[in-house]
């Protein structure tokens, strides 16, 4: 019994660890990510070249971590928003990391190798990063990312209004959206932060509240029939 119990605290606490720390993280990271220059994209990077590929790699978990973040947000929720936004997320967040890879860590380490050539092969790889920009199919992928983050968003909070949570950190929670559309400073930290904020309340302000507050009506026939037959009604 006792076990059960230790290991219960444990995994609360690897819980919030990954909910609260890994938004606050990217926030901080996202602080150093400036807004890439798509005309002159090497002489920008010269300066950052190193970090913006340290960068690049770090994000690259930390999305994947910030996928499982919107899990844990809506654990023990069970309605179709929360089911669509789990859907939603795992398209958000795979188009996410592949977005970001192709784009981000891909122009680093052609600006890395690019700074020691002389202009006129700089010229050619700089014309190769805007066909890369331009490219049909990254496009495409922002497309797919930035739609698929907006409904796992909207749906996320949606889904967390309808169990009973406050409007405020509900809106907050939709801050997050500045993150689907861009996370370079200074969309990426904000929606960043917006998110950590509102997971920091609904973990430590809404779940904390009394069961009978935040218990939700069953809205469902079996739902209604369980709750009669619990009360002694036939």
């Amino acid at each position: 019994m006792q076990n059960n119990i230790v290991s219960s605290r444990r995994q609360d606490v690897l819980r919030r660890i990954v909910l609260l720390g890994t938004p606050l993280l990217l926030c901080i990271l996202e602080l150093g990510h400036p807004l890439l220059d798509h005309t002159n994209p090497i002489r920008m990077l010269a300066p950052i070249v190193t970090w913006w590929i340290i960068l690049h790699l770090l994000l690259v978990p930390l999305f994947a971590l910030m996928g499982w973040t919107f899990f844990l947000l809506l654990q023990g929720v069970q309605n179709r928003a929360a089911t669509l936004c789990r859907y939603a997320t795992v398209v958000y967040i795979s188009f996410s990391i592949g977005y970001d890879t192709a784009v981000g860590l891909n122009s680093g380490i052609l600006a890395s190798n690019a700074l020691a050539l002389p202009n006129a092969q700089q010229a050619i790889i700089q014309d190769a990063m805007h066909q890369l920009f331009v490219s049909p199919a990254i496009v495409l992928s922002y497309y797919i990312l930035l739609g698929a983050g907006i409904v796992s968003i909207c749906s996320a909070a949606w889904a967390l209004a309808d169990t009973g949570v406050p409007r405020l950190p509900v809106l907050v929670l939709l801050g997050t959206l500045l993150s689907a559309y861009s996370h370079a400073t200074p969309f990426g930290p904000l929606g960043s932060a917006c998110f950590f904020l509102a997971a920091l309340w609904i973990e430590l302000v809404w779940r904390k509240a009394p069961l009978k507050e935040n218990a939700v009506a069953p809205t469902t026939k079996e739902g209604e029939l369980l709750v009669h037959v619990s009360s002694g009604e036939k």
